[in-house]
């Protein structure tokens, strides 16, 4: 994808709609990594906590992971509203072309 004066804005627009659209679909998947222990043993709930704690809740886990991916695409739709200014675009006019209604987490 090239980037020029002429699609500046709709590059960012398109780059952090679609991050913000993600970031929704992942907290909205949340829930669902929680693992419940098929049976009511030690083992059993062992092994759910764990396969939970490797989905959702280490801070490496596959949905923080994922998490940060997005957060690194908010940071490049960033990066090109600074570059829409050196285009000589106005912080308002780069503002008005997305909003993202939650930043990076």
């Amino acid at each position: 994808m090239t980037v020029n004066e002429d699609n500046v804005l709709q590059v960012r627009r398109t780059i952090l709609a679609a991050a913000e659209d993600a970031r929704e679909r992942l907290y909205g998947l949340a829930a669902s990594l929680q693992v419940t222990p098929p049976a009511n043993d030690d083992v059993s709930k062992h092994a759910a906590n764990t396969w939970t704690a490797y989905l959702l809740g280490n801070p490496d886990s596959h949905f923080n992971r994922l998490v940060q991916y997005v957060d690194n695409v908010v940071q490049l739709g960033e990066q090109i509203g600074e570059a829409a200014k050196q285009y000589g675009y106005t912080d308002e006019e780069i503002s008005a072309s997305f909003q993202l209604t939650r930043g990076p987490k």
